[in-house]
């Protein structure tokens, strides 16, 4: 991926965030393993509007910041917690403000683009999530879900840090692969222009 940017979206409210911490580790092995710059949208700083409907040039403020590291960026880790057996609203409403290239707005930055897919949660009950929700909804935009996700359980972290090596382990590994993922398509004429189906 060389100088190309893999943005951290962190769709939780908590300033104090076991998902963040979580992508970030995966973003770090991603920078470590192949010298990518990476950034984080981790929503709790941000005041995001509510998604109504507008195009991407009808948003100020943080909105236009937030949508603008996502268009700027060339892949994405993408974390959530879990809540009621589906990803965060804060994330679910970002989404809905981001362009597929159609009447939202000429850009579609999810289209061909690299994503890895973390969440976390108190208990095992929801790991399912991650597959039944939320990569569904990055097929909508047509993008590349790196293959195995990554789940994190409260039990997992110890005062903020993640305690369990094979979760770190797993990170690491969905980091780099989501680096690699995006060389990949990069570098095939194929992957690089499917798109979404619809």
């Amino acid at each position: 991926m060389g100088d190309r940017t893999l943005l951290g979206i962190v769709g939780s409210v908590s300033a104090d965030s076991r998902t963040r911490t979580a992508v970030e580790l995966a973003l770090d092995a991603a920078a470590d393993r192949h010298g990518v710059e990476t950034d984080v949208l981790h929503l709790a700083e941000y005041d995001l509007d509510t998604a109504d409907g507008r195009g991407i040039d009808g948003y100020a403020g943080d909105t236009v910041e937030a949508l603008d590291l996502i268009v700027e960026a060339d892949a994405y880790v993408v974390g959530t917690p879990v809540y009621r057996g589906s990803y965060s609203g804060a994330l679910k409403n970002l989404l809905d403000m981001v362009p597929r290239g159609q009447w939202q707005g000429d850009v579609a930055p999810f289209e061909n683009a690299a994503v890895g897919l973390v969440a976390t949660g108190a208990t095992d009950h929801h790991f399912l999530a991650v597959d039944q929700v939320l990569r569904p909804a990055f097929a909508f935009f047509g993008a590349h879900a790196v293959g195995g996700a990554t789940y994190a359980t409260d039990a997992d972290f110890d005062e903020g840090e993640i305690a369990d090596d094979a979760v770190r382990e797993r990170l690491a590994t969905l980091g780099a692969a989501t680096a690699e993922l995006a060389a990949a398509v990069d570098e095939s004429a194929a992957l690089g222009s499917l798109g979404p189906a619809v």
